[in-house]
């Protein structure tokens, strides 16, 4: 039981759901990876940077986001944004409520928190605190309360199911690339109790949480069961709706879409199927260096 709560903790730390009040040769559109250090208890968390261009010379790029990281990776990110025309951000609130570093972020979701303690414990930050959201480029790319609220009615959910919903889809598709070959999640009891007893706990619980998160890429859900979740599929639609209206109505040439990973594989068949971007290019960035 406990093993499965921080699995969907960690999952949490793909999908973004804060409110204002695999291998390279495997898997083409991996968007976030583990890399294994050379001393144990060591190794790098990399998410992707994808581009994809279309006929008439347009460039997005997927940024793909884990909700914690290192200082750096973050202000990494800031500098790459200012190259962007238009930076297409994840984010349930008011398009008019922006997150700022220095302000006192109150009324957290459950999940916010979840994920604020995990980054005290591993000595990472929080996105909100580290990105520059108050950039003229960044353009609102998400539900606001109210029309998450409204969804949620129609399709008879509350946050309780909605994220059991979530759960309950990671740990199938989990279990069919276990069958398909994969191996199964080192983030166990055992792992787990040799974390606890080593020196430095931070050191090694990031580690395990980096290295299962590298490992989530590898679960990805069909388009039918991501549209069934509010938490990817209709909040993808968003950002979906929104990349288009950019692309018609604005002179963008280069266009970001900042999302969480596990959002990625949903928002590039978008991208593909319905504007006719093909994949141009992709590099890494590391947003964990442990030690």
């Amino acid at each position: 039981m406990c093993q499965h709560v921080l699995r969907v903790a960690i999952c949490s730390c793909l999908i973004w759901f804060q409110s204002a009040n695999s291998q390279e040769d495997q898997r083409d559109s991996s968007f976030i990876r583990f890399v294994p250090g050379q001393e144990r208890w060591s190794g790098e968390l990399q998410t992707a940077i994808v581009s994809y261009q279309n006929n008439f010379g347009v460039t997005v790029n997927l940024v793909s986001a884990v909700h914690l990281a290192d200082v750096d990776y973050y202000a990494a990110l800031n500098d790459y944004f200012l190259s962007q025309d238009a930076v297409l951000y994840e984010l349930v609130a008011n398009a008019d409520e922006r997150p700022t570093s220095d302000a006192e972020i109150t009324n957290v979701s459950a999940i916010s928190y979840m994920q604020r303690a995990l980054g005290n414990f591993l000595n990472i930050s929080f996105q909100l605190e580290q990105i520059d959201y108050s950039s003229k480029n960044f353009v609102h790319a998400d539900l606001n309360p109210e029309q998450l609220s409204k969804i949620m009615n129609e399709k008879n959910q509350n946050f309780f199911s909605m994220f059991l919903n979530l759960a309950v889809s990671q740990q199938m598709a989990e279990q069919a690339t276990i069958e398909a070959g994969a191996k199964p999640s080192s983030l166990n009891m055992m792992s787990i109790l040799k974390a606890l007893v080593m020196e430095d706990r931070a050191i090694s619980f990031k580690y395990l949480f980096a290295q299962e998160l590298g490992r989530s890429d590898g679960l990805v859900f069909s388009p039918e069961v991501e549209s069934g979740l509010i938490i990817l599929g209709d909040r993808n639609l968003a950002a979906i709706n929104v990349l288009g209206n950019v692309l018609e109505d604005s002179a963008a040439k280069f266009i970001t879409i900042f999302y969480g990973a596990a959002h990625m594989p949903g928002i590039e068949r978008s991208l593909i199927a319905r504007f006719g971007f093909k994949k141009n290019e992709k590099r890494w960035v590391t947003a964990w260096e442990i030690p």
